[in-house]
């Protein structure tokens, strides 16, 4: 099964080096081109038309991706639209959720470690009127890489109640005690995964809550593998991608 994976890989990546020439098809790697307009061609072959410019900024964008960069940062470096930007990283977030989705599938029965947490932004975590929207989450190990689930929202009766209602105060010392801060004495592969979110995280300027999932499983694939590894998965995905 590995020996399949890797074999997929090298060959997508080979590919996606091949089909940014100007003399080859992006979708199946023909060489024999028609030229349509000034900026895009047609394949003989698929008989699909496309523009290798781009095509050619698409891969800069994933570039960038990979980089960490915003999509606001890599918009003003490449000199694209924002919006242009922004849908391309939401498209290679839905396939890296679908990528995870199937290794979970795969290791469902190597789970080994699991652990409970409750995510805050490092500027958030001293003011109390922030704790209740932490977003829970649950971490489970196989192998050495770390799954993610989130969990449901457990707060969203306490955020209404009055501040010195006891309720509210018992969670808030739970939350102080054993959920926002627990993992900083121990040394395991999920607690350095916490450690990683919450440093990962602090370039973005504040994440919707609805939003949060598709940066906390971009968080989980970039923490279990090297960058070397993200681009030949990611360049695989993407090119699989524009098969359908």
């Amino acid at each position: 099964m590995r020996a399949k994976k890797r074999s997929f890989l090298v060959i997508f990546r080979k590919n996606a080096y091949m089909k940014i020439k100007n003399n080859a098809c992006i979708f199946c790697g023909h060489t024999k081109l028609y030229e349509v307009s000034s900026s895009q061609s047609r394949c003989a072959m698929c008989k699909r038309t496309f523009s290798h410019i781009k095509y050619a900024k698409k891969i800069e964008v994933l570039k960038c991706f990979l980089a960490d960069k915003s999509a606001h940062e890599c918009a003003m470096h490449l000199s694209l639209n924002y919006l242009t930007v922004s849908k391309i990283y939401h498209t290679l977030r839905l396939l890296l959720i679908e990528y995870l989705e199937s290794l979970y599938t795969q290791h469902a029965q190597t789970f080994s470690q699991y652990d409970e947490y409750y995510f805050l932004p490092t500027c958030k975590k001293k003011k109390t009127k922030y704790l209740f929207d932490a977003i829970g989450i649950l971490a489970i190990l196989y192998n050495t890489h770390v799954y993610t689930l989130l969990l449901p929202d457990q707060f969203a009766h306490v955020r209404d109640l009055e501040e010195n209602a006891i309720e509210k105060e018992t969670y808030t010392r739970f939350l102080h005690q054993h959920k926002v801060a627990h993992y900083e004495s121990f040394d395991t592969p999920i607690n350095r995964f916490w450690i990683f979110l919450e440093t990962w995280m602090e370039h973005f300027k504040g994440i919707k809550r609805e939003k949060f999932i598709y940066y906390l499983k971009e968080a989980e694939f970039k923490f279990n593998y090297t960058p070397e590894a993200q681009r030949s998965i990611l360049e695989a995905l993407w090119q699989k991608n524009l098969y359908m």
